[in-house]
């Protein structure tokens, strides 16, 4: 059966079940009975704008008017609700944060905000400046810099009360630079970057357990 077959029998059924004969249904779109007619009977297809027309006539969707099946919906597993459900829990956490309402925590929130919204990059500049001038210690002063990021993940894990977000590998690179360059550690203190996963690893299990 071609398309034209199968849109017909789907205009002759629709007509059929809204009572209307062919002139009275070619009357309410602005075209010949013998234009429906020949829609019903498969030798044409209406055009785009008298599909859309008829799909509105009837209540109907394009894709019903047509024949064409409707997507499958396809059945959440349990890791897309979880994930779901954390972005969830994610976004009203920080709806919370962002929010006054008077409780305790608001002062935390408050304060985390104050922290959040301070200029530490230009701190960070300021200790660097004066490191290096008053104590002649530009070649380990730049290693303030790589406090930024640690920063703001500490932020970010009191906030969330999770301990994932904390930029632990940054972190071990400033210890291991500060203990390269200060003591000349530099081995075996490499040995630091190793526990990188262990600390992921016990960060995830212990926000899941949160």
């Amino acid at each position: 059966m071609t398309n034209g077959e199968i849109l017909g029998n789907k205009l002759y059924e629709l007509r059929k079940q809204a009572g209307l004969s062919q002139e009275a249904f070619a009357e309410k779109l602005g075209v010949s009975r013998q234009a429906v007619s020949k829609w019903e009977c498969g030798a044409s297809m209406p055009d785009t704008d008298n599909l859309i027309t008829i799909a509105n006539l009837y209540d109907i969707s394009l894709d019903e008017l047509i024949g064409r099946p409707a997507p499958e919906k396809t059945e959440k597993t349990d890791a897309q609700e979880e994930y779901e459900d954390e972005d969830d829990k994610e976004d009203a956490e920080a709806e919370a944060y962002y929010s006054d309402d008077g409780t305790p925590a608001d002062k935390k929130r408050k304060t985390l905000r104050i922290l959040h919204a301070l200029p530490y990059p230009i701190f960070a500049t300021a200790v660097f400046l004066l490191w290096g001038f008053l104590l002649d210690g530009w070649g380990i002063a730049w290693t303030v810099f790589i406090t930024i990021p640690v920063y703001y993940s500490v932020l970010e894990c009191v906030r969330t009360k999770r301990l994932s977000p904390f930029a632990y590998p940054v972190f071990i690179t400033f210890v291991y630079c500060i203990l390269g360059m200060q003591w000349d550690l530099w081995h075996p203190c490499w040995i630091l970057y190793i526990t990188i996963p262990i600390y992921y690893a016990a960060a995830s299990a212990t926000d899941k357990r949160k």
